[in-house]
């Protein structure tokens, strides 16, 4: 069980939050609920802006790490920044942005612990892998203050990796937010960061085409033991072609058509990470496979569209989980 350390932020003026954002004021606090590599990497970013208010919480290991040396950011940051660490959310959330960072498959339960902390004026950002992400978090927030027009989707274009326990290492890249979001006063709060986060011109579109590219990087890269780079080398091209195929095919029913071939993704690789399901497998925790090659599956089942690869692909992920 995770020890609750109490945080308190400094008193700030209260702001109206309402659907119509006709009150607004100039929030200043965000909590990070996840700190993993996304998480942690903008958190340093929040806490190295002034004036900023930020907290991350994660597990205990890293926040004992982070409140004793700092968190060290390789290609971001020269030294460590220095910001406030908690292994849990015990106070309320007023006025408050929090930022969720945590994997989906964790995402239901992290919500659980923060509904008690949760408040009218709370806003989500939810910035997690996988189909059906606000569908999941509208019904684990069912019945708390929070409300639903409050809780917002965001898109991570980020290579990051976790080393060790107040350490991680970006290698670049952008954080994309629904228009929704972009309207409220907590949009301020995440600009002029080393991390650019900027408004997407069509939410749905960017949320499939990152859809489609973690259907083939992150399975594979788990199937092939490598880093990004080997997994965007055209000799593996005939493995993601169906795994795209079908892919495009369920979007399209879905309502928006795609056109993502294999030389698409290897384009939209640009460093050389690992990635998030093969640290996830490597560390032994679960992976999102079930919100990314299953999700593809399920809503092919939905339209009567056949997806035996990314039916297959899911299957041989789960095998080797069900190994370790």
């Amino acid at each position: 069980m995770l020890h609750r350390a109490r945080i308190r932020f400094a008193p700030t003026v209260l702001f109206c939050y309402n659907s119509t954002m006709e009150k607004k004021a100039d929030p200043s606090r965000v909590v990070i609920l996840g700190g993993g590599a996304i998480g942690s990497v903008l958190a340093a970013a929040l806490a190295q802006k002034p004036g900023q208010e930020t907290v991350l919480v994660g597990r205990r290991d890293h926040v004992r790490a982070v409140n004793e040396a700092g968190l060290t950011v390789e290609g971001m940051f020269t030294g460590a920044v220095r910001l406030q660490a908690s292994e849990a959310v015990d106070f309320p959330l007023e006025d408050v942005l929090l930022i969720v960072t945590v994997k989906a498959v964790d995402l239901e339960a992290a919500l659980a612990d923060v509904v008690p902390f949760l408040r009218p004026t709370t806003a989500l950002l939810l910035l997690q892998n996988g189909h059906g992400i606000r569908k999941l978090a509208l019904e684990a927030l069912r019945g708390s203050p929070a409300r639903p027009q409050s809780v917002f989707i965001g898109i991570v274009a980020m290579g990051v990796t976790f080393i060790a326990p107040g350490h991680v290492r970006c290698f670049g890249g952008n954080i994309r937010v629904e228009p929704a979001f972009a309207a409220t006063p907590f949009f301020g709060l995440l600009q002029g960061l080393a991390v650019n986060v900027v408004e997407s011109r069509d939410i749905r579109r960017d949320l499939w085409t990152k859809l489609l590219v973690n259907a083939v990087i992150n399975p594979l890269s788990v199937l092939l033991q490598g880093h990004n780079r080997l997994v965007a080398a055209e000799r593996f091209d005939p493995l993601k072609a169906p795994i795209l195929a079908e892919g495009c095919a369920v979007a399209a029913a879905e309502g928006v058509a795609l056109k993502i071939d294999p030389a698409f993704v290897n384009r939209f690789v640009t460093s050389d990470n690992i990635t998030s399901m093969l640290q996830d497998f490597r560390r032994g925790r679960p992976t999102e496979i079930d919100f990314i090659n299953g999700a593809i599956v399920k809503l092919g089942e939905k339209h009567g569209i056949p997806t035996p690869v990314n039916e297959f692909v899911t299957a041989l992920i789960k095998a080797l989980e069900s190994l370790r």
